[in-house]
C-alpha cells in the first residue's frame, strides 16, 4: 500500500509540474518545433545518446573490475541496457539500479558485490555531477533572480558533498560498533569498496574520465536537439543549466524525471536567455529521446527471465 502511494504521488507530482509548465507557453509552438525539427540534428542527437549508452556500460564494467569482478563486455552491456529501460519505465531511476543488481546476482555475482558495484557506478557519476556543478554554480548564480532558486541550487550541492563525504568516512571505529545491524553493514561496505576504487589510481582515474565524458555527451545530445528545433544556444549555456538540472531529477521525486526537469530547464535556461518554449521542448524531446532509445533493453530483458538457483552463499553479508 505504502509503495503504491509513493508511485501516485510521484505521478501527481509530475503531472502537476508538466500542467504548470504547460500553462506558460503555447502548446501549438512547441507542436510545430517538433514538426519542423531538422532531421540531421536528431540523428547528431541520436549518435550522442548512442556514445552514451556505451560509455555507461564501460563505467560499470571498470567499477566491477575494481571490485574485482570481471565479466564479458555483452554481459555488462546488456545488463547495463535493461537498467536504462526500467529507469524510463519506471517509477525511479531506482527500479533500473535494482533490476541490474537482480539480474548480475542471476548472473553468478555475490549480491554484495553486485548491490555495491551499481550503487557505485551512480555515485561515480554523481560526483562528476556536483564537481561540475559547483564549477559552474557562480555563473548560474548570479544570473538566477528567484531566492527559492538559488537556495535549492545551493542545498543540493551541500547536501550532495556532504553525503559523498560520508561514503568515504563511514568505515570507521565509531560506526563498526553497529554493524551487527543490516543497514550499518551494507553502508560499512559500501565506504569501504568505495575508498578501495578511490586508492586505486588504475580504476578511479579512468573512471572518472569516463563519469566526465558521459556527463559530456548528455550535454552534447540536449545542445543538439536545441539545434534540432531551431534553436542556436552556445553549448556552454547548456553545461551551466543542464548539469544542476540532472543533478536535482537524481532526487526521486517524479517519474522518470517528468516534470521536474522540464520546470527547472525553464527556470535555469531562461536565466541564460533561452524563451520557455525552446526550454520545455528540448527537455520534452530529450525524455522521448532517453524513452525510445531504451526500448531495445526491453527487449532484451523479454529474453533474461529465467529463473536462477538460489544458494546459501549468495545473499549479502
Amino acid at each position: 500500500m505504502q509503495k503504491k502511494l509513493l508511485m501516485l504521488a510521484k505521478i501527481a507530482v509530475s503531472a502537476v509540474l508538466i500542467t504548470w509548465v504547460i500553462t506558460g507557453i503555447d502548446v501549438q509552438d512547441v507542436w510545430a518545433k517538433f514538426t519542423e525539427a531538422r532531421v540531421s540534428w536528431l540523428a547528431i542527437a541520436a549518435l550522442f545518446f548512442l556514445t552514451m549508452l556505451i560509455l555507461g556500460a564501460t563505467r560499470w564494467q571498470i567499477v566491477l573490475r575494481g571490485l574485482g569482478e570481471e565479466l564479458p563486455v555483452a554481459t555488462t552491456s546488456r545488463l547495463f541496457l535493461v537498467g536504462m529501460f526500467f529507469n524510463q519505465t519506471m517509477p525511479s531511476s531506482i527500479g533500473g539500479d535494482a533490476t541490474r543488481v537482480f539480474y548480475l546476482w542471476r548472473n553468478g555475482t555475490n549480491a554484495k558485490t553486485a548491490f555495491n558495484s551499481v550503487l557505485l557506478d551512480r555515485i561515480s557519476g554523481l560526483i562528476i555531477l556536483v564537481l561540475v556543478t559547483s564549477i559552474i554554480a557562480p555563473t548560474l548564480l548570479g544570473r538566477l533572480t528567484s531566492p527559492i532558486a538559488v537556495n535549492g541550487v545551493i542545498l543540493v550541492v551541500a547536501f550532495s558533498w556532504a553525503a559523498i563525504i560520508a561514503l568515504f568516512v563511514f568505515d570507521n571505529a565509531f560506526a563498526r560498533r553497529f554493524q551487527k545491524f543490516r543497514l550499518f553493514n551494507l553502508a560499512i561496505g559500501l565506504s569501504r569498496d568505495s575508498v578501495r576504487l578511490a586508492r586505486d589510481i588504475v580504476i578511479a582515474g579512468p573512471l572518472m574520465l569516463v563519469s566526465l565524458a558521459i556527463h559530456g555527451t548528455t550535454i552534447a545530445i540536449a545542445w543538439s536537439l536545441d539545434h534540432a528545433l531551431g534553436g542556436e544556444a552556445d553549448i556552454l549555456i547548456y553545461v551551466i543549466a543542464l548539469t544542476p538540472t540532472i543533478l536535482i531529477i537524481s532526487i526521486p521525486v517524479s517519474i522518470a524525471g517528468w516534470g521536474v526537469r522540464e520546470q527547472i530547464l525553464v527556470i535555469f535556461l531562461g536565466a541564460l536567455g533561452v524563451g520557455s518554449t525552446q526550454a520545455v521542448s528540448v527537455s520534452i524531446l530529450f525524455g522521448v529521446l532517453l524513452l525510445v532509445g531504451c526500448i531495445p533493453g526491453g527487449l532484451l530483458w523479454l529474453g533474461m527471465r529465467a529463473p536462477r538457483k538460489v544458494t546459501p552463499s549468495d545473499g549479502i553479508d
